[in-house]
């Protein structure tokens, strides 16, 4: 799971990926499987990159979660912050149908699934600790 943020005015923004209905739909980080071999800070730079064109900064969250899925089994989940340059744009690839750009406040309220807003909640407060120490 990556997060990716672009800092703003107000704060940072955070990117919310669109994905389609036949993938369960709703707003969503970066997110993927690890191919064999490969390392959770490989995967989410390969991850990231691959469906949204985005490259920055990336810091381990230090964040694991498991999870059950229909088809693979157990699952565990890496999360990651990438801190993008101002006025970065995705170039989305045909994982999702949309992307927008969005205050932390309204991304964490678009969020489905708890795992992932703990997950912005811990991308949140390192943003703060990085903005601090600037």
């Amino acid at each position: 799971m990556v997060w990716i943020f672009r800092p703003a005015a107000k704060g940072p923004e955070v990117l919310l990926l669109e994905r389609p209905g036949k993938r369960g739909g709703g707003h969503h980080p970066v997110t993927g499987k690890a191919d064999d071999g490969e390392s959770p800070v490989s995967c989410a730079t390969r991850e990231a990159e691959e469906e949204t064109g985005l490259r920055g900064d990336l810091h381990d969250l230090e964040r694991r979660h498991t999870f059950r899925d229909a088809r693979r089994g157990a699952m565990e989940e890496h999360a990651f912050l990438l801190v993008v340059p101002a006025g970065s744009e995705p170039r989305l690839s045909s994982e999702h149908v949309g992307a927008r750009w969005a205050e932390a406040d309204d991304a964490r309220a678009a969020l489905e699934w708890p795992a992932h807003r703990e997950a912005l909640d811990r991308a949140l407060g390192l943003w703060a600790r990085l903005s601090a120490s600037c």
